[in-house]
């Protein structure tokens, strides 16, 4: 079995006519990546109302793709650098096509790392990332929206949150502008832990405007494949409007789970508690030998410096005893 299990489809749905959606689905396996557990997946949502909006998200997954194929770096620098460098791509792109001037795209992009357990991933908009972890579903990314940060500030319920009309008005995409790459403004960037077992669902508004997450977590909770998982996302969100293109990708942590779990401390609290345990002895140490120096000190008899001392104020005692008992005796 693969450390690493993906699986991934897109849909037109019921009311487009045409899918500005597209998706990554990968492994990373290069020889120069260090692992063979690594998967580089993908949501990117061409946006609407505007010409062109597949092709930014075909230049976007072109792009991506190509930039991750090897390794240049540390892999969360790395998907930065490359969502970066396509949102620049297509700003360009647009400005060769008087009707493309406005294409543009949203996105989530992640490395999954079965073998670290870690989990890496770039988000511009309001595609989303989720992940499924005993039984639980929960959101990582968060929307970058005005329904979206309402509904993540629990402003909005999840129902009042998917009805709302101003639902799809995005504040961040890809394209628009030229960004540089410390431009943090435009992008999230997360590292989090991915665990065994633990499985990940990326996905366009196409399926979280249809499907509440209660209903995303009964599917995936399943005991299908990968693939009927996507499916069924599909079939389920286009029986109940299928209103945008849908898409749906799927990284699941095949890896063995540890014979002993993980503490729940994180690994810089361990390094601290560990540098405390360790000093303990040592200050216990110091202490039993300030004790037993204090005993020598209290038993034992006096010291040479000490025996000195007392030698001479003794003579000198005799001494003017003597000399008075001889002025004593010696009268004029």
């Amino acid at each position: 079995m693969e450390m690493i299990a993906i699986a991934g489809q897109t849909d037109v749905g019921q009311r487009r006519k045409d899918n500005q959606d597209t998706l990554i689905c990968q492994l990373l396996d290069s020889p120069k990546w260090p692992s063979k557990g690594m998967a580089l997946v993908a949501a990117i949502d061409g946006v609407g109302g505007y010409m062109g909006g597949d092709i930014a998200a075909k230049i976007a997954k072109e792009y991506i793709e190509q930039y991750m194929a090897e390794p240049k770096g540390d892999i969360e620098s790395m998907l930065r650098e490359a969502v970066v460098h396509a949102n620049n791509q297509i700003f360009e792109a647009s400005k060769q096509d008087l009707k493309l001037s406005q294409m543009c795209c949203v996105l989530t992009a992640a490395v999954a790392d079965a073998n670290t357990q870690k989990l890496y991933f770039v988000h511009v908009g309001d595609t989303r990332l989720y992940c499924l972890r005993n039984g639980e579903l929960n959101k990582l990314s968060k929307d970058h929206s005005i329904v979206g940060i309402r509904e993540d500030a629990n402003e909005l319920t999840e129902e009042e949150a998917m009805n709302h009309p101003r639902r799809n008005e995005i504040l961040r995409e890809v394209g628009s502008v030229m960004h540089q790459i410390d431009d943090t403004d435009f992008y999230d960037s997360v590292e989090t832990d991915f665990l065994p077992n633990d499985l990940l669902l990326l996905c366009s508004d196409g399926l979280s405007d249809m499907l509440t997450q209660a209903q995303m977590a009964a599917v995936l909770r399943k005991n299908t494949s990968l693939q009927k998982k996507v499916e069924e996302l599909i079939d389920l969100a286009n029986r109940q409007g299928g209103k945008d293109n849908i898409t749906v990708v799927l990284a699941q942590n095949n890896a063995p789970e540890p014979a002993v779990k993980p503490s729940h401390f994180s690994k810089k609290t361990q390094e601290v508690r560990t540098e405390q345990i360790q000093n303990v002895p040592v200050q216990e140490t110091v202490i039993a030998q300030n004790t037993e120096e204090s005993k020598k000190v209290k038993e034992s008899p006096l010291s040479e410096n000490n025996r000195m001392k007392w030698l001479g104020g003794t003579l000198l005692l005799l001494f003017v005893g003597v000399i008075g008992f001889l002025l004593g005796k010696w009268r004029p």
